[in-house]
């Protein structure tokens, strides 16, 4: 593994974790960005059974960081996907010895950042996009409500909430130390607000996937979702499935949002994934 710093921003260094595929026919990367909510996660959060999976199939693998929220607002952060992308882009073959094709692969928050960044037309094309449990558009009212799931944990006061905010950006952020903040914004409705900052509806435009105007741009879209998603509906899952003109739902039944934590659960997800990568290669 190779760890390499792609962009500095305000003081926060960005890096991204290279792994190679052992196969010497291996020809496309995978852009990995995490989930999280944008509130928290690690750029190495992914289970090395998966990881190992992409690299025993032949593609190599790149985890990247991107700044966090509500830090770091919408607008900057996915500057750092964009630059993750293009650092790539220019410097595969010198920093890797690897061609600059690539597939982005995200799950939850991180696979929205994917979506995004796919259907973005200033950034180079992907070949393909690995979307596990996430969503094409940050306004939905799922998203802006408070959270009938989320109401049933216990109550995180405003004051916690605003402990937990740091006074300087970050790019990374352990699950202990930054989940309360992500409950406090879904049990009181206010996740858009914490994430975008203060907008005008039109503001939100650019970060909001429409299946007549973005879906139509998008590569060959693989979704792994399940019935039972608590935190991001399934239904949004079936609008990918159902606008997009290549792809492939994976429905999984009745477990939890982040059902691949459990490599049991997550393995037939990953293994299909793989099949639809090799059916557009």
């Amino acid at each position: 593994m190779q760890t390499i710093i792609f962009a500095q921003k305000n003081n926060v260094e960005l890096k991204g974790d290279f792994y190679p595929s052992p196969r010497s026919d291996a020809s496309k990367t995978i852009i990995y960005f995490h989930g999280g909510g944008l509130i928290w996660g690690l750029r190495n959060d992914l289970p090395e059974t998966y990881r190992n999976l992409f690299l025993e199939a032949g593609y190599h693998f790149f985890a990247v960081d991107y700044r966090l929220a509500p830090e770091t607002k919408l607008p900057a952060l996915y500057e750092d996907v964009q630059d993750a992308i293009l650092w790539f882009e220019a410097n595969a073959r010198a920093a890797f010895g690897v061609s600059n094709a690539f597939i982005l692969f995200g799950r939850s928050a991180g696979a929205y950042l994917a979506l995004q960044a796919a259907a973005d037309a200033t950034l180079p094309n992907a070949d393909a996009v690995l979307s596990f449990y996430g969503y094409a558009s940050i306004a939905g009212s799922w998203y802006q409500k408070p959270s009938a799931h989320y109401a049933k944990l216990p109550a995180i006061p405003v004051d916690l909430k605003k402990a937990l905010v740091q006074r300087h950006e970050l790019a990374e952020g352990f699950i202990e130390k930054r989940y309360a903040l992500y409950i406090y914004c879904r049990q009181t409705g206010t996740w858009l607000d914490e994430v975008f900052g203060s907008h005008q509806d039109s503001d939100l435009d650019a970060f909001c996937l429409e299946e007549m105007r973005d879906f139509s741009f998008l590569p060959p879209v693989f979704i792994a979702h399940s019935t039972a998603d608590q935190d991001v509906p399934y239904s949004e899952a079936e609008k990918i499935a159902q606008t997009t003109f290549q792809n492939e739902l994976f429905t999984v039944r009745d477990l939890e949002h982040d059902f691949d934590k459990n490599i049991d659960d997550g393995l037939p997800a990953y293994q299909q994934a793989l099949r639809f990568l090799e059916a557009y290669k």
